[in-house]
């Protein structure tokens, strides 16, 4: 604990907090946590510390978010087909 401490001596309150608000959107991020991240690091973009960070980290959100999006409509595509053969077989 000392430890970081002693990293952010040297920083102003504003970029600790950025600094909390980017960690903890990590957190979230790591375990594809991904709305919730979103919400952190919009939070450490109003500080306006690192912008282009924030930017990536959200454009890389917006990348899983859209890959999940894709998974979520093929996997239902395939339930519907499956249903369709089932039910013409059945009847």
């Amino acid at each position: 604990m000392s430890h970081h401490s002693e990293n952010s001596d040297h920083l102003s309150p504003q970029e600790i907090k950025f600094n909390d608000l980017i960690k903890r959107g990590d957190d979230l991020f790591n375990i594809s946590i991904y709305r919730y991240a979103k919400d952190w690091y919009l939070r450490a973009l109003e500080l306006h510390v690192n912008d282009k960070l924030i930017n990536q980290k959200l454009s890389e959100i917006a990348s899983k978010q859209k890959s999940t999006t894709t998974k979520v409509i093929i996997i239902l595509a395939i339930a519907v087909v499956i249903v369709g053969i089932v039910w013409v077989y059945k009847y």
